[in-house]
């Protein structure tokens, strides 16, 4: 390995290929130390630049440049100030967080929603496999997000018109930009309308599509002999949601007996009650270090700022990239929320985050707001950024941090225990679990089921979670109605012969890759066996 060291002044030079950026923290025995374009580059042929956890630093001027060739033009300048003496500890930025190619290339109207993606329902020509013969179906546990909501607090619309009012006062906007009040001040009217937080028609929608279809696939479960239990998490969003589903259940038989029990926020609100997960958001070093890295990407601030020119004249964009405008977090501020803006990124963020439930609004000229002010490629990176924090904080995280799904083991513990009370107790009526609940919910219960290339992979200690190097994807995970289905069969003669089948969004998935379905095949597993794989996670009786 080689250590290269560049004097204070801009490095330019073009690559026959594209190096990968990768980041060195804590340096020993740095003080105070300021330098520019220090790299060591080893024979893997990647760089890596020298910076430290606990400093300020800011990448200035990297502009890609794009040929034929691939070749990438860099010009790159790091300030770093050390203030405390800090063990080593490497990071890698992967190539495509430089140069990211949108996916479904051929459609210019579409927009990136991430966790706030309105529910789609598998088409009409999706067919699920039929249960191996002797096998009827005698119970269903069932986990959903609430539906399609309206803004959810006043953070992020305050926000982009104190931001637009400062421009007004110094005549630094758009065309565009004159638009924007009138653009916020009527998705804050419908979302007022509405009310912070609740299920739009969309969303009431959602659920009841969710549950008819159930009715449908499952009929013969749903007698009036039969009961359902239907649990929520208190909040209002999800209490309407599991209305809305009741509704679609029973649209077709409305003899069905439903049991509404008491909301349960051990089970359905976790992340709220979780001491060691509390803890862990507010305090976790390494988390916070790779969500502010990919915040400070270039590709990132490059967007912002395409962005805000559309938006802002020149002038007042530069204002804002060197901190004109800046909100000083108290001591009580977690730095991990996306509420807290103090340069142009954080304020795209806030305009990205803000518009991401425009689908779900009510009148259609408020459905296209996030594609009126982000193009395909702004919105497929700003998505990416919601993506990248979710992950982090609610999914699978880095390997060897478990906090982030732990919680959810209860979760678990409970769908099994329900699978067990149906098939022992021959008085036991309750044919189909139903809960209600949120992403913070969903997320982790995902992430502890391990569904192989879907929710099983963290992220290397030394790497950052990229959408080329992860098939982790926050609209498939967490959409607005996500659910999670187990559907339960019994063989007709052999009762002791059960069979699980698991439908994330009504589409057919695996269990853990160790869980072996009775076929290769096959999405049907011996629910003895799927007890016996996942008993390592926790006690399970």
């Amino acid at each position: 390995m080689a250590l290269c060291t560049v004097p204070s002044f801009n490095l330019n030079i073009q690559y026959d290929q594209c190096y990968p950026y990768q980041y060195l923290y804590d340096i020993c025995n740095l003080y105070k130390l300021n330098f520019q374009n220090v790299f060591f580059i080893n024979n893997d042929e990647h760089i890596r630049s020298l910076v430290g956890m606990n400093r300020r630093y800011s990448v200035q001027s990297v502009v890609p440049v794009i040929n034929n060739k691939k070749t990438y033009n860099r010009a790159i300048s790091l300030f770093v100030k050390q203030n405390e003496i800090e063990s080593p500890v490497q990071h890698s930025i992967p190539k495509t967080l430089q140069f990211t190619s949108v996916e479904d290339e051929g459609d210019d109207n579409k927009r990136y929603y991430s966790t706030k993606t309105p529910y789609t329902c598998p088409s009409k020509e999706y067919v699920l496999s039929s249960p191996p013969t002797g096998y009827k179906p005698i119970g269903v546990q069932v986990l959903a997000r609430h539906g399609s909501r309206t803004l959810n607090s006043h953070d992020y619309d305050v926000q982009t018109l104190k931001i637009w009012q400062l421009a007004k006062q110094k005549n630094m906007l758009t065309p565009l930009g004159e638009q924007l009040k009138e653009d916020t001040e009527l998705f804050m009217g419908e979302n007022n309308h509405v009310g912070r937080g609740e299920l739009t028609e969309l969303g009431k929608d959602e659920h009841i599509g969710i549950g008819s279809r159930l009715f449908h696939r499952l009929q013969s479960l749903f007698l009036p002999s039969n009961t359902v239990t239907v649990m929520t998490s208190g909040k209002k969003r999800a209490v309407d949601s599991s209305q809305q589903f009741v509704n679609g259940l029973t649209e077709s038989q409305n003899s069905i007996q439903i049991q509404n029990q008491s909301p349960n926020k051990s089970l359905l609100y976790f992340h709220k009650s979780c001491l060691s997960y509390r803890t862990f958001k507010k305090t976790d070093l390494d988390i916070r270090t790779k969500i502010h890295l990919i915040k400070n990407l270039p590709q990132t601030k490059a967007y912002a700022q395409q962005v805000l020119r559309r938006i802002y004249t020149k002038d007042f964009v530069d204002l804002l990239t060197n901190g004109y405008y800046e909100i000083q977090a108290d001591k009580y501020s977690d730095l991990l929320d996306k509420k807290f803006h103090q340069n142009e990124v954080d304020i795209v963020i806030c305009l990205y985050s803000m518009f991401s439930v425009a689908q779900a609004q009510n009148k259609p000229s408020l459905t296209n707001m996030l594609a009126k002010y982000f193009n395909k490629e702004e919105s497929y990176w700003f998505s990416y950024i919601n993506d990248a924090q979710e992950f982090y904080v609610k999914g699978p995280s880095i390997e060897g941090k478990t906090v982030t799904y732990d919680m959810a083991k209860p979760l678990l513990a409970d769908f099994f225990t329900s699978i067990n009370a149906r098939i022992e107790d021959p008085d036991n009526t309750v044919a189909a679990h139903l809960r209600f609940a949120h992403a913070e919910t969903i997320i982790p219960f995902a992430t502890l089921l391990q569904i192989p290339n879907f929710s099983d992979k963290s992220v290397h200690p030394l790497d950052i979670y990229t959408y080329e190097n992860n098939p982790w994807r926050g609209n498939k995970i967490a959409s607005m109605a996500a659910n999670i289905q187990w559907e339960i069969y019994q063989h007709e003669e052999h009762h002791d012969q059960i069979l699980v089948r698991m439908l994330y969004n009504e589409m057919e998935v695996k269990f853990k890759s160790d869980c072996k379905s009775i076929t290769s095949d096959s999405f049907f597993y011996d629910f003895n066996e799927l007890k016996r794989s996942y008993q390592h996670i926790f006690n399970m009786d």
